[in-house]
């Protein structure tokens, strides 16, 4: 680090002074934005819905996203807030993957819209990686993306069966390649990430994106296949709700915590059928004899196949003479 820019930093650390400017102008900057056109139109356009669906949210999307000049105008305002002072940070939470990392601009029940940069040195070193196969993931959500900068970018598209409720991994098939596009300036796609996804083969620059993520009508899970024999990999929870359920239940059975089996016992109701396999999971190892006449509910009348077979098969384990001499 440059020592007048670390003595600058010392200072300011020393400062309580400069931080409370800091932190005014990050606050000052949160309340224009809140109170600015953009969400207000943004608010207005999803109160104002012909019908709450994934579709008509996609539609109201493209509209916000054709016209970017907003964007330019949430830059630049930036621009100036860290040009005069260099610990200003921008007051939106922000988003990062493996070759993605941006800022989410507006968020409510409907969706979310992120500004992001994918970059093309991270591109190139997942290309160039002896890697073999990659996964080709899709999100479960409907998305809408404007490639404000397009970077020259090739992308493939890709279907798959339909994502639903009663996914299984014994019917997810495999995916398909249904054709490549080349990018320009401006192009905006609608992706259905429940059967759709695209991936970006080749760039010459870093692309400039605004992602528009619906939350409607999304698919249970978001699924991946390997991009090479094309067949089913793995799926992961797509809403947030279900990740801390699976998450809590897991920490409790680690803690074990005996005395929140009845409450874990109430999530094997969930809707989501993977929800329930994994608080089942969780509270056989919490109080496997708590949870017996659950699991007996489950592998008789669980909706989901694959969760009954599940199901029978760890109570015939439990019930064989070996795990009962065990026991």
């Amino acid at each position: 680090m440059d020592m007048n820019i670390a003595q600058d930093l010392k200072d300011w650390l020393a400062d309580r002074g400069r931080q409370r400017r800091t932190q005014r102008a990050i606050d000052g900057f949160a309340r224009a934005w809140d109170r600015g056109v953009v969400q207000q139109h943004l608010t207005r356009a999803m109160a104002d819905l012909p019908a709450k669906s994934a579709e008509a949210v996609a539609a109201a999307a493209r509209a916000l996203l054709a016209d970017d000049a907003w964007l330019d105008r949430a830059i630049a305002g930036l621009a100036e807030a860290m040009r005069a002072d260099p610990y200003f940070e921008p007051p939106f939470r922000a988003m990062s993957g493996d070759l993605h990392a941006g800022l989410i601009l507006f968020e409510d029940a409907h969706l979310s819209i992120a500004a992001g940069v994918t970059r093309i040195s991270e591109l190139a070193a997942r290309k160039d990686g002896k890697r073999g196969a990659t996964s080709v993931g899709f999100s479960g959500r409907v998305s809408v993306l404007k490639f404000v900068k397009a970077g020259g970018a090739r992308i493939s598209l890709w279907e798959a069966p339909p994502i639903t409720a009663s996914f299984s991994a014994a019917t997810a098939g495999q995916c398909r390649r249904t054709g490549e596009r080349r990018l320009a300036d401006g192009d905006i796609l609608t992706i259905d990430g429940r059967h759709q996804t695209y991936v970006i083969e080749q760039a010459r620059a870093n692309l400039l994106v605004l992602q528009a993520e619906i939350s409607l009508d999304a698919a249970p899970l978001g699924v991946e296949y390997d991009s090479r024999s094309l067949a089913y990999v793995g799926c992961s929870a797509v809403r947030d709700g279900a990740s801390r359920i699976q998450m809590i239940s897991t920490l409790l059975r680690k803690l074990g915590a005996a005395e929140a089996a009845p409450v874990l016992a109430g999530f094997l109701d969930h809707p989501d059928f993977f929800v329930r396999w994994h608080v089942m999971r969780e509270l056989l190892g919490l109080d496997a004899e708590a949870a017996l006449p659950h699991l007996k509910r489950m592998a008789a009348r669980d909706p989901h196949e694959d969760v009954r077979r599940a199901a029978r098969a760890t109570l015939d384990r439990l019930q064989a003479p070996s795990a009962r001499k065990a026991a």
